[in-house]
This record gives C-alpha cells, structure tokens and sequence, in this order.
C-alpha cells in the first residue's frame, strides 16, 4: 500500500500534536520526528523548522487525527507511543490527547491500554533506530 501525501499529513501532524502536549521537545523526541519526516517523504529543513516553533504554533489544532485505514491506524499508535516514550516516560497529557485520538478512531480503550503497557515494557520504545511500524507502508 503507498500512503497518499494527504495520509502522510495528517500522520505527521498527529505526531507533533503529541509531542508538543507536555510542552517540551526533548532532542530524542525532535531527533525521531525528524526521521520520522524524512521517511514520510518531508523536507529534513521543513521538518526542523516546525519542530522548533511547535510549542508557539497557535495554528496547530490539537483535534484528533482521523485514518479510515485500520492498519494505518495501528501504526499510528504504536509509532506515537514510541515518539511519546522516547524520553523515557509518558506523560499525563500525552496520554490523555492519545485517548482522544483512539476514541475519535473508533479504538477501545483496552487495545490501548495494552497496546502501552506493551510498550512500556520493550526498551526498543526508546530506541532512535528501531523500525518504526509506518516504514511498512512507505
């Protein structure tokens, strides 16, 4: 399956959401949004720019991003709680804006509360390097 453009987007754009909810980018967290927008086909320059004025962005809404693709779906998940964890703990409002976006998704609370616990315990979740699971559908 190729991603179209508009996929992409909206996967990017829920991930800086995410990342801006406990107002601070760590630089594990910029460094992986970074590489996660190069492999979504974004500019590295534009990708460090948005990064940089995330937390002042007041044009950023923080609605919760939609995807019809239930596989898209799930790598969405697992890749924002790699994004969210990637300084080592989730924060309250990260956690809260993701159970937004799985009720918006139609995704139980269950699934995520296994689906974090699962990524709680794996250290590759801090891992910069580790596949991310979108890379299958790029």
């Amino acid at each position: 399956m190729k991603l179209p453009q508009i996929v992409k987007s909206n996967y990017y754009k829920g991930l800086l959401v995410l990342s801006r909810r406990d107002r601070l980018v760590d630089s594990r967290e910029r460094e992986m949004l970074i590489r996660i927008g190069a492999l979504l086909d974004f500019d590295r320059r534009f990708c460090e720019i948005t990064i940089d004025d995330l937390l002042s962005n007041k044009h950023i809404s923080r609605r919760p991003v939609v995807f019809s693709d239930a596989a898209v779906k799930e790598c969405f998940f697992r890749d924002a709680l790699r994004v969210a964890l990637s300084d080592g703990h989730i924060h309250a409002l990260e956690l809260r804006w993701l159970r937004r976006v799985a009720q918006a998704n139609e995704i139980s609370d269950e699934w995520l509360d296994t689906l974090i616990h699962e990524c709680q315990q794996t250290r590759a979740t801090r891992n910069l390097t580790v596949q991310l699971d979108i890379q299958k559908y790029i």
